[in-house]
């Protein structure tokens, strides 16, 4: 007959070993980097437990095609935004991915001309862009002005979403 410490410390080894297994499996990159190319596809998928995957071509061929999962939902969503653009994601790798497709999680991500995109708004000073830009979406803004339910979801929308637009709106007010 086994004694009572044996029933006890059975389980609590067992317990550490499946502790220290998911640490090391699913918890413990084992590598991190970057790939650059474009987004071709970002998809949530499954039904019990779902998660963003998705695919970066790295140029022609499939060779060069990297799939990916997506842990975080604001990170999967903000990529699914911006699929078919040339992207930056920054991933890191497990010894398993389950219940992703894959065991390269996407930590971080930016456009791939997120740099020159900065660098042409700064440069881009023009007045006469500028009231042209203003005027078309002052313009809008007008449009969608006569029904207020509308334009109050659009308003809310906005500044929860895009506050330089929303900051846009506070200046065709004036």
């Amino acid at each position: 007959m086994r004694s009572w410490k044996w029933k006890i410390l059975f389980p609590v080894i067992v317990l550490t070993l499946l502790i220290a297994a998911k640490f090391i499996l699913w918890d413990f990159p084992v590598s991190s980097g970057k790939r650059v190319g474009n987004l071709t596809k970002i998809s949530k998928k499954g039904k019990i437990m779902p998660t963003w995957e998705g695919t970066i071509d790295e140029g022609s061929g499939d060779k060069l095609t990297s799939y990916f999962s997506v842990r975080s939902d604001e990170v999967g969503e903000q990529l699914y935004n911006y699929e078919g653009r040339q992207v930056i994601i920054y991933y890191e790798q497990y010894l398993m991915g389950w219940p992703w497709d894959t065991n390269y999680n996407v930590t971080s991500w930016k456009p791939k001309d997120s740099d020159q995109l900065a660098s042409k708004s700064k440069s881009e000073d023009d007045p006469a862009l500028n009231l042209l830009s203003r005027t078309l979406f002052c313009s809008l803004l007008g449009a969608i002005y006569k029904d207020q339910d509308l334009y109050q979801q659009v308003k809310a929308h906005l500044k929860t979403n895009n506050l330089y637009l929303f900051k846009q709106i506070q200046q065709c007010n004036n």
